[in-house]
């Protein structure tokens, strides 16, 4: 503790992924619980930003698979579990639904071709939604998770489909098992991403990819601080450099989903200003780890419902997506990059 409490101190360190000069930006950034702040750290080499200190978040994980379908930002995903069984085609219905998951298809629909004998991993599987859509599109794939709560909430309704494991113990014990390995919103979650990339790499048959997702820096200017969920949810912010620079000391080969198909048709616009004010800097828990504010459905509201049936019309919302990105400067149209980066990483032959 006395050391991180020097780091935290210090205007300059160094960084926690690359090693190279990490600068102080923010000194007290409010926790996903009260009343803990953090200090950030933003490395210009390999535009990455993290948090301090690093401490576990156990705890605070309990809290939000307790009250999962009302906690802001997580409430989707539980959304997501009960809508998928009542799908037709839940692996297409998740992909219109988020860039996440359409990222995800879109990946192993490039270089999967015999989906029986192809071997898939999906870790940190949560809910199981994802894992269970993919094996409904007849994908060989498999669930790990940590968190035992989520392995049996998972069990029990999509099926056993899922085991509770330890990444780093499952690696040393399946070695060069998998043809892929997907991990959707993870890795910003880790202590240690490259000893945890190593783990994913021992995993993966030579010539296997891994796709990774996660919050994407590289899509917001330098002033932005932090556009993420509030430490120690979410430890880093990784940008397209974060990810080369991980490729690039674990060997890995190293490409990058490109959006534009999917933000064609689904518009996506970020207000700047309400994250410069701070509007999405605020505790979600307590300090009992209880909900500080709960997440309530909006009711249905005459005029978005208009404007989201114009948006379906391709010229206006191509007209509108250039306005926004020409006129309003302190909007991010999303376009080839958007709030998700997703990374296929390959393990050489």
């Amino acid at each position: 503790m006395k050391v991180l409490q020097e780091m935290e101190s210090e205007k300059i360190v160094k960084c926690l992924l690359c090693a190279n000069d990490a600068v102080l930006v923010h000194s007290d950034l409010p926790g996903y619980q009260e009343p803990e702040l953090y200090t950030i750290y933003h490395c210009p080499t390999c535009n990455t930003a993290f948090s301090f200190p690093r401490v576990e978040s156990n705890k605070i994980y309990e809290s939000i698979y307790k009250n999962g379908e009302i906690v802001p930002g997580y409430n989707r995903y539980w959304r997501h579990r009960n809508k998928v069984k009542k799908n037709k085609n839940p692996l297409a219905y998740l992909s219109k639904l988020e860039d996440t998951y359409w990222a995800v298809n879109e990946a192993i629909s490039s270089f999967v071709t015999d989906k029986g004998s192809t071997k898939i991993l999906e870790v940190g599987s949560g809910l199981g939604y994802l894992t269970y859509s993919l094996r409904f599109a007849n994908y060989d794939v498999l669930g790990i998770d940590i968190s035992e709560t989520a392995v049996q909430q998972a069990t029990k309704v999509f099926g056993d489909y899922f085991i509770r494991a330890d990444l780093f113990d499952f690696a040393k014990q399946n070695a060069n098992s998998f043809d892929v390995v997907i991990l959707t919103e993870v890795i910003e979650h880790v202590d240690k991403p490259l000893d945890f990339i190593e783990s994913i790499k021992q995993l993966l048959k030579p010539g296997g990819r891994a796709i990774i997702t996660t919050p994407n820096k590289s899509l917001y200017p330098s002033d932005i601080i932090w556009a993420t969920d509030l430490p120690p949810v979410h430890g880093w912010w990784f940008s397209e450099d974060s990810m080369r620079f991980i490729g690039k000391a674990k060997n890995l080969k190293i490409d990058f989903i490109n959006f534009r198909e999917y933000h064609q048709k689904k518009l996506l616009t970020i207000d700047l200003r309400k994250i410069r004010n701070g509007k999405y800097q605020h505790p979600i828990l307590d300090c009992n780890g209880q909900l500080v504010e709960r997440f309530t459905k909006r009711k249905n509201n005459i005029l978005l419902i208009i404007r989201s049936e114009i948006y379906r019309i391709a010229s206006i919302k191509k007209a509108y997506n250039y306005f926004m990105g020409i006129v309003i400067k302190d909007k991010i149209v999303c376009k080839e990059r958007g709030e998700t980066l997703c990374t296929i990483m390959q393990k050489r032959m």
